[in-house]
């Protein structure tokens, strides 16, 4: 996301907010409802109503933007209902903010009942991961490497099978062979980090703001559980990147610690989707969109304000001192790149997410 992009988009977007007097009101006077696709109280809900607060600024007529929690069917409810025009009519005066799961796109999952290549997307946040589990799931040294060695049932704590979370981890212990069974049906990691202190699950992985906000203070400094590594994304030349922020606390990239344990990097059609899946997660881990039929003006209205977000730094601020990292916003134009990355997924690939997908 250069800079230059950024501005230029911008500034196309403030003269395309300015070609009427009637684009430069639609909001003006209005009440504005964001559907967030998951709980109250936790980390997407808290992201969520920083935009609630910090939107309307600048958004010309200043509209109010309420927050209406939908959670359920791993953040598909509130997908559908948007799409569907079940929470509000395709006016502009209704919007999603999402945690953002590409799986049921790419499998063409029955459970998501819209097509998301038919919203408009208005930004994201791009989102790290990091695993964590039960110091007591690991043998002698407790390193993470050892993770291939670790002979008892490994029990994850997950959402839905068709979730992101859920499929991601399979992918890993598939990779590292280890026998293992997902315990799902949690609503948020604060539900998760409970069973880990109660023993009911050894683990897991969460998004660095619930990892920084829910895992450290419940599990971590507790000492009930350590980190074992962060997911990696696509770089240039076959090389993968990591979080420097987390490499500094000791937390290597996943890719790293499968080498340190088989003596040979991560390859083929498994590990492709992981970095698939990570690559997107990195970069629209929180999706804001628009219905489909949402009026133009509106669109690009929203889309000013969020790039505005960018400068204000209020926002920013705000965000780093609530969520703990700072946010890495991700214009529209790159939003709506990975939407598009989504459509051109390899079969191959496809196959193995479907696998992975599946419910055992």
């Amino acid at each position: 996301m250069k800079l230059l992009v950024r501005l230029g988009f911008l500034a196309a977007a403030v003269m395309l907010g300015g070609a009427t007097p009637g684009h430069a009101q639609f909001y003006s006077g209005k009440t504005a409802t964001m559907v967030i696709n998951y709980g109250a109280g936790g980390t997407i809900d808290i992201e969520g109503r920083l935009f609630q607060r910090h939107l309307p600024k600048h958004i010309a007529g200043k509209p109010t933007i309420i927050a209406q929690n939908m959670p359920g069917a791993g953040g598909l409810t509130a997908v559908n209902a948007l799409g569907k025009g079940v929470v509000g009519k395709p006016d502009g005066l209704t919007f999603g903010f999402f945690a953002f799961s590409p799986i049921a796109m790419v499998i063409g999952d029955p459970a998501l009942q819209v097509n998301i290549a038919d919203f408009s997307a208005v930004g994201g946040i791009g989102a790290w991961y990091v695993a964590y589990g039960r110091k007591d799931m690991l043998p002698g040294a407790q390193r993470p490497a050892d993770m291939p060695k670790v002979e008892k049932m490994v029990y994850a704590g997950g959402y839905s099978p068709t979730s992101v979370h859920d499929v991601r981890m399979r992918l890993m212990l598939d990779l590292m062979g280890v026998k293992y069974k997902i315990i799902r049906g949690f609503q948020d990691v604060s539900a998760v980090n409970k069973a880990m202190l109660q023993n009911e699950v050894n683990f897991t992985a969460i998004s660095l703001p619930g990892y920084e906000n829910s895992t450290v203070p419940q599990v971590i400094d507790t000492g009930v559980a350590l980190p074992l590594w962060q997911f990696p994304t696509s770089g240039p030349n076959g090389s993968f990147l990591d979080k420097p922020g987390l490499t500094a606390r000791g937390i290597q990239s996943y890719e790293l610690v499968y080498r340190d344990a088989f003596g040979k990097m991560p390859s083929g059609p498994q590990f492709d989707a992981f970095i698939l899946l990570n690559d997107v997660s990195a970069k629209l881990g929180r999706v804001i969109l628009m219905p489909p039929g949402t009026p133009p003006a509106a669109v690009a209205e929203m889309r000013k304000a969020y790039v505005a977000l960018a400068s204000d730094e209020d926002f920013k601020a705000e965000y780093l001192k609530t969520v703990r990292v700072e946010a890495d916003l991700a214009m529209p134009e790159d939003a709506a790149a990975v939407l598009d990355k989504l459509k051109a997924v390899g079969p191959a690939v496809v196959q193995v997410i479907e696998k992975a997908a599946s419910v055992e």
